[in-house]
């Protein structure tokens, strides 16, 4: 069997690191948790680790696209000057800090280049600033932080694939922290579709299910905002009944994902309880959506601290590439009534917009 899945590194992606030796969950001990589970499962093969970028990207012309000059120009003088220290009360930076977060768009920008090429294939980028809370001039949506994030990779995929001519783009977004940053800068493209599956009442406290789009893009801006505890039945059930209906509905030209981690039970911080079933049954999922459109999947790396990316980040390879995975069907799952309620608003508020 050909392979299938890609996945891309650079040590630049350590240099991100808290100031003056400091604590932070987002630290470069996560690049080791997740290329250590990889290597166990299996997936050592799939890595590539990119020193010089082919073919070149002209990421400053790309992050234009994204984000307001004024805000890219102060991140790149702070790296300059060598600060070290805190933006807020959440994200750091330090005098590399550049380096790493402009190989992240570099790299989310080739990866995206080869999914569009290259049907029924994922493309899983590891950056390491994360990306989806930054917005176009900074913390989104009335957010207080940045929540760990210096410039926005997935969205920067998406403009890539846009700039290539390509639309529309759908955005899945399964981090557990809803990705405010992302939202906010295709609020009024319809071109750009983002669903967004989140734990309600966390940071960055956006998210809501009444959010649908800037006028003129109403309709593709999909919230669905869970309670804490939600588990695996919760989220199949989710892309069974609403995600993968609208998908073919909209029929995509690319898919790139959030890929978050952090809802996995115990990664620790947040209160989801997701486990290997659901993220192998993602993976399974977007490898049956990629080939029936005949699209790629491009990934990007968001949170998970710990348990999330031990178990969860291989479990999606493996849904992706398993052909023997069968999916369970909608009957057979038991989600709760609350998510249930949470679906059937969604589908309300969407069908003046999309046929689902």
């Amino acid at each position: 069997m050909k392979n299938m899945i890609t996945i891309y590194y650079s040590k630049d992606f350590y240099l991100h690191a808290p100031p003056r030796g400091g604590y932070h969950p987002e630290n470069p001990s996560r690049l080791d948790i997740v290329l250590t589970a990889l290597r166990e499962n299996g997936f050592e093969k799939n890595i590539i680790e990119v020193r010089e970028a082919e073919p070149k990207v002209a990421v400053r012309e790309l992050l234009s696209k994204i984000h307001d000059n004024s805000y890219v120009e102060y991140i790149l003088r702070l790296c300059e000057q060598g600060f070290e220290g805190y933006l807020d009360g959440d994200t750091y930076v330090c005098k590399n800090t550049c380096r790493a977060a402009l190989k992240a768009v570099e790299l989310t920008a080739i990866a995206t280049e080869h999914a569009l090429e290259k049907p029924s294939e994922l493309f899983f980028v590891l950056p390491r600033p994360p990306g989806h809370h930054a917005g176009a001039s900074g913390s989104a949506m009335g957010a207080p932080t940045l929540g760990f994030c210096i410039f926005n990779n997935i969205a920067a995929g998406a403009a890539y694939a846009r700039l290539k001519g390509f639309k529309p783009i759908l955005i899945i977004d399964v981090d557990v922290h809803h990705g405010n940053g992302t939202q906010e800068i295709f609020w009024s493209n319809p071109n750009v579709i983002h669903i967004d599956l989140h734990e309600w009442g966390i940071y960055p406290g956006t998210g809501s299910v009444d959010d649908i789009g800037g006028k003129g893009a109403e309709g593709t801006k999909v919230n669905i905002p869970l309670l804490p505890g939600a588990g695996d039945e919760d989220y199949i059930y989710i892309f069974l009944k609403l995600v993968e209906p609208l998908i073919y509905a909209i029929k995509p030209r690319l898919i790139a994902v959030s890929a978050g981690f952090d809802a996995y039970a115990g990664d620790g911080l947040a209160y989801m309880r997701l486990t290997e079933k659901f993220y192998e049954f993602f993976g399974k999922t977007l490898y049956d959506i990629s080939k029936a459109l005949g699209v790629g999947v491009v990934a990007v790396l968001e949170g998970g601290y710990s348990i999330g990316l031990r178990n969860g980040l291989p479990a999606v390879l493996k849904g992706f590439s398993k052909p023997e995975y069968t999916r369970p069907s909608l009957e057979s799952v038991k989600p709760s009534e609350n998510v249930k309620n949470v679906v059937d608003k969604v589908v309300r508020m969407l069908r003046p917009y999309v046929a689902i």
